[in-house]
């Protein structure tokens, strides 16, 4: 294939590993060379900012490159450090802290090519990882969430060790600095309609303290999963939101609605699950006008193609369906006012009231959302003709 290998190896405070994976990735050079057919292999270390030894002992090896960062800037900062330094056709990552095997960059160049993917990512989800359990409970929900929202089957969401295409790099911004990184490449290779292919990897017990906080990075995993796919598909997240709030608001709103239609009275303590459903309902209506419009953003970003949220009948029924909303709800609740101008009293039942401020609510939400879907129409874009 004549392609070149880059392995970049981002250290920080590595001081009891730095000699192991270097000398275990020089020492793969020539096995990845002829088993994965490459016609080099370089390795490129990054200490980003240590405060101990790793930097002075990544010195003596002259065969590795090494690129300092004199202040610490984060695992995804140290990574991209590194492929700018690089000079692979081939783009490759493990950690520093021994848990990775780098002779097993041959087996993920072979599938990356047999698939024609995009990225190898190295599984560490199997019988023989030395994966602490609560992390493998944590990534194997990532994946099912990721699955869900991307269509993506991935087992290891945040493997830190992968071969990807030099190519792919300038598509990858804008990616975090810190730990998350390797869940926000995965999210957003996902959400591009990227290939991947999956092989598992050995994963040992790391050398040294993990820097790793279970709670804490979790968190950030999970805020940079759905963050990446809103920006990408932010239906994907709303519409489930907005159909959620309606479906419960309709499944609340059945016994004061048949207590109504069936003549009897809508009783004092119903105001309570009235006040539920005209929230659920707001709530549901701003959820999907939200979503609409940040997926039209989302489309003229990106530079998709035209889409039904393009047709001006779109716009044009979200204005008449807000306006006939808005006006049932003033006409509902015209007597009220009316006798509140004149007397200065209400006697009509509260539920009327309730009713029509959820027609106007309503109706205000949809008329806005066919204002800015119009205002949308008047900025530049490309011709879909």
């Amino acid at each position: 294939m004549n392609e070149k290998l880059s392995i970049v190896i981002p250290a920080y405070n590595e001081e009891d590993s730095v000699d192991d994976i270097l000398k275990r990735c020089l020492d793969a050079r020539a096995v990845l060379i002829q088993e994965a057919g490459l016609s080099g292999v370089e390795v490129v270390i990054v200490d980003d900012g240590s405060r101990d030894k790793t930097q002075e002992k990544a010195r003596r090896w002259a065969e590795a490159k090494l690129v300092v960062h004199e202040k610490n800037k984060g695992y995804g900062a140290a990574l991209m450090t590194g492929f700018r330094a690089s000079s692979g056709d081939l783009l490759s990552f493990l950690d520093a802290d021994g848990t990775c095997d780098p002779l097993a960059f041959a087996s993920l160049i072979k599938s990356l090519r047999e698939a024609n993917a995009d990225m190898a990512v190295g599984a560490r989800l199997h019988a023989g990882s030395e994966m602490p359990f609560i992390r493998t409970v944590g990534n194997r929900l990532y994946a099912l969430l990721l699955r869900s929202l991307t269509g993506v089957r991935l087992s290891d969401t945040a493997s830190g060790m992968r071969v990807f295409k030099r190519a792919l790099l300038p598509r990858l911004a804008p990616l975090p600095t810190g730990l998350h990184f390797t869940p926000a490449m995965t999210a957003r290779v996902a959400c591009m309609g990227g290939v991947f292919v999956e092989h598992p990897i050995p994963y040992s017990e790391r050398v040294g303290q993990s820097k790793l906080s279970v709670l804490g990075d979790g968190v950030r995993f999970l805020r940079v999963i759905l963050g990446t796919v809103f920006a990408y598909f932010p239906m994907r997240v709303f519409a489930p939101l907005a159909a959620a709030c309606l479906v419960l608001a309709a499944a609340l709103g059945l016994l004061p609605a048949r207590a109504y239609l069936g003549g009897s009275p809508i009783e004092e303590w119903m105001i309570y699950r009235l006040l539920t459903v005209l929230t659920l309902s707001v709530c549901g209506a701003i959820f999907a006008a939200i979503g609409l419009l940040a997926q039209k953003a989302s489309n003229a970003a990106l530079g998709r193609p035209a889409s039904w949220l393009d047709r001006p009948a779109v716009r044009e029924t979200a204005g008449l369906a807000g306006a006939a909303l808005w006006l049932a709800g003033v006409g509902v609740n015209w007597p009220t006012l009316v006798e509140y101008a004149t007397t200065g009293h209400i006697t009509r039942h509260w539920a009327w009231v309730l009713l029509g401020a959820l027609a106007v609510i309503c109706g205000t939400v949809f008329v806005s959302l066919s204002i800015a879907l119009g205002a949308f129409a008047h900025l530049p874009h490309e011709d879909p003709s």
